[in-house]
């Protein structure tokens, strides 16, 4: 389907995987076959956003009992986009999923999204680094 494509591109775009913890391109395949695995597991919901037909970015959540992981990316073609998925992702976990807790995962080197989840109340409580190694 066109939205499988279209979200595919953006996931691929090297300024969005550059932040996945899937570095490499990925395929029509691979992608299809993570969308079936997700239909599967309950505790997981990805959502993609769409405004006017235009795909704004993705928002996944995660139960894991008393707290809710999230995150997002969105379309980097369409400037402003952050506040507007943070707001969403917060509305869905706290009044749709009934969350008690929000918690997330930023690489340490993506600030501009660290920045605007402090400015949304979130605290950070631990770093960890990533290391690239090419063998």
């Amino acid at each position: 389907p066109k939205e499988h494509s279209e979200i595919l591109k953006i996931s691929n775009d090297e300024r969005i995987r550059k932040f996945f913890y899937t570095q490499h391109f990925i395929s029509i395949k691979e992608h299809l076959g993570f969308v079936e695995r997700l239909k599967k597991d309950l505790r997981k919901k990805y959502c993609a956003i769409y405004y006017c037909g235009k795909f704004l970015g993705s928002v996944n959540f995660e139960n894991k009992g008393q707290e809710v992981e999230f995150g997002f990316y969105v379309n980097p073609n369409i400037a402003g986009l952050g506040r507007v998925m943070e707001q969403i992702s917060l509305f869905y976990a706290f009044c749709v999923m009934n969350s008690k807790k929000l918690i997330l995962e930023v690489f340490c080197e993506n600030s501009k999204v660290i920045n605007l989840h402090k400015k949304f109340g979130f605290i950070v409580y631990g770093e960890f680094y990533r290391v690239k190694r090419k063998f």
